[in-house]
């Protein structure tokens, strides 16, 4: 008989185990140098100064970095601070998460830093560099083991994701540039997930945009059109989604203003739809993206002082033609209003947004709001000082079940629309729909490249008439029908480590405490592990 109440006896970790550590190794040896960071969207979030030993508050990334060196001579370079600018956290020193993001010719100076990637970085392709090309390329491997998949199912899982990504950015002059990635993603295994989209894809055209920058009104205007990822906002409704293979990538503009104190970007997107062969992928899946984020540098600014300080007001607008919500149908359209304020005074760190939600879903009005709070506190100096926080979610439920009838009034139900569901779990067990959670985090850095984060958070419905809701909107299955507000408690905790820029290590566990309303409807507890490697250029 299978030992459910201590998983760690069962013989299926062990072997998950023992395949996680042996495949890294394996690969490490074979390719050498060529590996990455793991991003910074699998970290459990907590808020890191912005300072140069410290990951911005955007990314919550761990292994701080350095700033990238500025330019010599480049008149279109953004001045508003770097941690603020819209384009995704950094996984390293000059690399960031959304490889288009990066600008590598500063390679173009001297007495730059260069290691073994640096030929690849900045091809000049003329005689004084101005035309330019930069290659770059990812290889993401995992192996995971779920005891109970999605709460339910009593056989366990093991699964192997691979996520292959090549890419390249050719620069003319400060002001025009071209960037294209491809990507590949596999999944296979024991009882694995279905093989959809996002995570089994044979070759998608991942990014495919032109960028023109021109000096306007004493700052720098920046037009980007084409197929791009798009992290410009809160990770509690903004995020490409790091964990799945295939990132969700968006088509469209976007036109964005820079000055030293102030920032805003205009945007219209419709998400690209996915597929699982060669380059089957196409442009729009019913989906619609626009609004405008802004962002004001309240004080602070020096990456030196002890205090930064931003305030972001944003409105995005959302459609989807045909989205399905508990027991909802029909077209759901979202305005979502609100801002979000962060940065850091001194050892503490701090990121909070409230947002909330006009619109109709079907025939029906939406009335539903959300709070993200994420704050911690250094004790000690510098980079290697650990930091004690916590995060606190609200995302407002109801009206999904009540279809018909005198209840049938306003939609409750929070739309989160592409949230970063790694900031509750890291295997998509809870969705900031009908959710509240109390998160205590601790961040200890054992070494300058090997990091511990542990977190406990604590889950409810704050609507007993409504249901759970997975990662991926889908309702646990007769949550609605029994009472309660207790949904389950996460205890995480993850160990990166990080080699050198190129080159991250991680190990990951995960366990759900299913609560009484999980438990009522039939759902019980669950251990996940994951090895994962990440080799980048």
């Amino acid at each position: 008989m299978r030992n459910r109440i201590f998983p760690l006896r069962d013989r299926g970790l062990t072997g998950c185990v023992t395949i996680g550590l042996l495949m890294p190794g394996c690969a490490f040896a074979a390719a050498g140098d060529d590996v990455q960071p793991v991003s910074a969207q699998t970290v459990a979030p907590t808020p890191q100064p912005t300072s140069p030993q410290a990951t911005s508050t955007q990314a919550n990334s761990t292994q701080a970095t350095s700033q990238q060196p500025a330019l010599p001579g480049d008149p279109l370079k953004s001045p508003y601070p770097a941690e603020a600018s819209g384009q995704g956290p950094k996984t390293g020193p000059n690399y960031m998460m959304l490889r288009g993001a990066e600008d590598w010719r500063f390679l173009r100076g001297t007495k730059a830093k260069r290691d073994w990637a640096s030929p690849l970085k900045f091809i000049p392709l003329d005689g004084d560099g101005d035309v330019s090309l930069t290659l770059n390329g990812d290889q993401r491997s995992s192996v995971s083991l779920s005891t109970r998949p999605l709460l339910s199912d009593t056989t366990d899982r093991v699964e192997v994701l691979s996520r292959t990504t090549v890419g390249a950015d050719l620069r003319i002059g400060p002001a025009v540039r071209f960037y294209g990635e491809l990507a590949s993603g596999q999944i296979f295994g024991k009882n694995e997930n279905k093989h959809i989209p996002i995570q089994k894809n044979d070759l998608i055209v991942q990014q495919l945009f032109a960028e023109i920058r021109a000096p306007i009104a004493g700052g720098v205007a920046r037009m980007t059109v084409g197929r791009q990822e798009f992290f410009d906002g809160p990770r509690f409704i903004i995020s490409p989604r790091e964990n799945p293979n295939i990132r969700v990538s968006m088509n469209g503009a976007r036109l964005s203003m820079d000055w030293s104190r102030f920032r805003f970007t205009a945007f219209y997107f419709e998400p690209t739809e996915q597929g699982t062969g060669w380059l089957d992928d196409g442009i729009g899946n019913g989906e619609q993206l626009s609004g405008i984020y802004s962002s004001f540098l309240v004080s602070g600014g020096n990456s030196r002082g002890k205090s930064t300080i931003h305030l972001d007001p944003f409105y995005y607008h959302f459609e989807d033609d045909d989205r399905t919500l508990g027991r909802l149908t029909g077209k759901d359209r979202r305005e979502t209003y609100g801002a979000r304020l962060w940065g850091h005074l001194g050892a503490v760190a701090f990121d909070w947004s409230a947002m909330k939600q006009d619109g109709r879903f079907g025939t029906r009005a939406v009335d539903a709001w959300g709070v993200s709070t994420n704050q911690s506190v250094a004790f000690g100096q510098g980079a290697m000082a650990p930091r004690l926080g916590f995060h606190a979610d609200y995302a407002s439920g109801g009206g999904t079940f009540d279809v018909a009838g005198p209840n049938a009034g306003k939609v409750g139900s929070f739309n989160f629309l592409y949230n970063a569901t790694v900031i509750f779990s890291d295997d998509n067990y809870i969705g900031a729909v009908n959710m509240m959670d109390v998160s205590p985090t601790l961040i200890v850095p054992v070494t300058k490249k090997l990091q511990l984060t542990g977190e406990t958070g604590f889950y409810w419905r704050p609507n007993e008439s409504d249901a759970v809701y997975r990662g991926n909107s889908q309702v646990y299955a007769g949550t609605q029908n029994v009472a309660g507000r207790h949904v389950a408690n996460i205890g995480r905790l993850k160990a990166q480590w990080t080699l050198d820029p190129h080159v991250a290590l991680a190990g990951i566990v995960n366990y759900v405490d299913a609560g009484k309303v999980l438990r009522r409807a039939g759902y019980g507890d669950n251990l996940f592990v994951q090895t994962m490697m990440t080799l980048r250029f």
